[in-house]
């Protein structure tokens, strides 16, 4: 947590009069989120930084003054950006299985599951963990999706199957993972790993399939799919929280 940024909560705190405690916590938590979102899109990890950023925005006063007066607007913000986010990450998927040649309720239903259980559940939640060091918050996020995931063990043409829960963990990963930038390489190893440990699972430790080549491809196409649809979720979730309102000064009326 920066310095510059706790003191901006703080006066910005002290000028939502009116509020219930419960309501001041929510609002400050929401605005602690957007500063982190920007912070982390234009690449700040200075106190130095934060404080020139801070600085282009309202006085925390003024912005005390405009959340009590506007306060559901930034909730229904958050909310959409996060339901946008989650359905690039759905559509990406479910379309890519029905160039795979499954059955259109089947890609609906995963599309269903992984875009909105998995992937907008991921970014509603975020805000809750964002104080904790990068691996906890890794970890987190890969637990809290593989929950989220359970609905994706239903999509298959016969009962529950557990391994589909690795496809959730496997998002909540990139999420957390490709919520800052990463070197290229490990970029592309990704889904290269992950597809081999799948494989690993299904053929090795599960014996649910006998493992051909030509299979190879095909789930590492999918994986490759998972991880461009998050980036470009990502991306959407940056561009969005730019643009809200908390913009500086010399951009406004």
């Amino acid at each position: 947590m920066f310095r510059a940024l706790e003191a901006y909560l703080s006066t910005v705190g002290s000028g939502l009069k009116g509020l219930t405690r419960r309501r001041r916590l929510t609002l400050l938590r929401e605005l602690e989120t957007h500063l982190l979102d920007e912070a982390e899109a234009r690449g700040i990890d200075s106190e130095s930084a934060m404080s020139a950023m801070l600085s282009e925005k309202e006085h925390p006063t003024v912005l005390a003054e405009e959340l009590t007066a506007g306060e559901g607007q930034d909730a229904n913000h958050r909310s959409g950006t996060a339901l946008a986010a989650g359905m690039i990450i759905g559509l990406a998927t479910g379309s890519h299985m029905w160039f795979e040649g499954w059955r259109w309720y089947i890609c609906l239903a995963f599309a269903a599951a992984q875009g909105l259980a998995v992937g907008t559940g991921y970014f509603w939640a975020r805000r809750y963990w964002l104080r904790l060091d990068p691996w906890a918050r890794i970890a987190v996020a890969v637990l809290l999706t593989s929950l989220l995931s359970i609905p994706l063990g239903f999509t298959t043409h016969h009962g529950f199957k557990p391994t589909r829960l690795l496809y959730g963990a496997y998002t909540g990963f990139l999420l957390e993972r490709h919520s800052q930038e990463r070197p290229l390489w490990q970029t592309f190893l990704e889904p290269v790993v992950f597809t081999a440990f799948m494989f690993a699972i299904e053929t090795g430790f599960l014996g649910r399939i006998r493992f051909q080549w030509w299979q190879v491809p095909l789930e590492l196409s999918f994986n490759a799919t998972v991880l461009i649809s998050v980036m470009l979720a990502q991306r959407l979730r940056r561009v969005l929280a730019e643009r809200w309102v908390l913009t500086p000064r010399e951009q406004e009326g």
